[in-house]
């Protein structure tokens, strides 16, 4: 196998021996590293997921999909064993079970957040909420909240210059900010879950927020090209949650 070729293969495996988790690279990802048999012959296996931790015990014989590569490290070849899914029944653990990382790598995960914050960024210079010199900026301001999944972010409005600035007459109401329809929305959906009826689509996204769903996933479920397109939120909504298993 050439460096840097991948190989997956479907194995039945008696674990030998469990390390302690390590955690690697700079961003300090857990890794558990493992000892097992196929057959007679006892390799190393490493596995990155951490909802398969708990299925790799001493004494176990697991049935998983391996991936195989080789690489090159000062005139040494080294193999990496590393186990992407396990099997009970058939079934594949990592999308049985609902958690955070839904059958990805840590590493998958981290690309998939960066990729979804960065969309919504996107819609919104789009929408001509913020400048397009900000989508970077706000980009960052989604993805730390996601990171923490704390509380609705803060929308960094558009500044423009005082002749441009319209007040309202006395009798007016000035119109909500969109930073003003988010907050609201996900005060809502912390309240209702599902909301009784979403109303507006700064809901439809904060409840996508609240399920770590990106705007490119939403476009592939729906058939759209922008949320504009939607004509029924709540119909919209269940489609999402069919397709995500929600």
């Amino acid at each position: 196998m050439a460096e840097g070729e991948k190989k997956t293969e479907r194995k039945n495996l008696t674990i030998t021996q469990v390390e302690e988790i390590k955690k690697v690279g700079k961003n300090q990802i857990p890794k558990l590293p493992f000892k097992a048999k196929e057959g007679d012959t006892e390799l190393l296996y490493f596995t990155f997921k951490g909802n398969l931790f708990e299925f790799i015990k001493e004494g176990q014989i697991i049935n998983a999909d391996v991936e195989t590569s080789n690489r090159d490290w000062e005139g040494t070849t080294y193999t990496d064993r590393r186990v992407v899914q396990i099997y009970i029944d058939g079934q594949p653990i990592a999308q049985k079970r609902g958690d955070f990382y839904r059958g990805k790598s840590p590493e998958e995960l981290e690309q998939s957040a960066r990729v979804m914050t960065l969309s919504y960024a996107k819609d919104l210079a789009v929408a001509d909420k913020i400048p397009v010199v900000e989508i970077i900026n706000q980009a960052e301001v989604f993805y730390n909240w996601v990171k923490k999944n704390s509380k609705a972010p803060e929308i960094k409005p558009e500044v423009k210059p005082p002749t441009q600035v319209k007040t309202p007459a006395p009798e007016e109401k000035a119109p909500e900010t969109n930073a003003e329809l988010v907050d609201k929305a996900w005060e809502k959906i912390g309240k209702e879950t599902p909301p009784a009826k979403i109303q507006n689509i700064p809901e439809l996204k904060s409840l996508l927020m609240k399920h770590k769903i990106g705007t490119h996933e939403v476009y592939e479920i729906l058939s759209i090209k922008s949320f504009m397109d939607l004509t029924d939120l709540d119909e919209a909504w269940e489609k999402i949650k069919k397709a995500k298993g929600i």
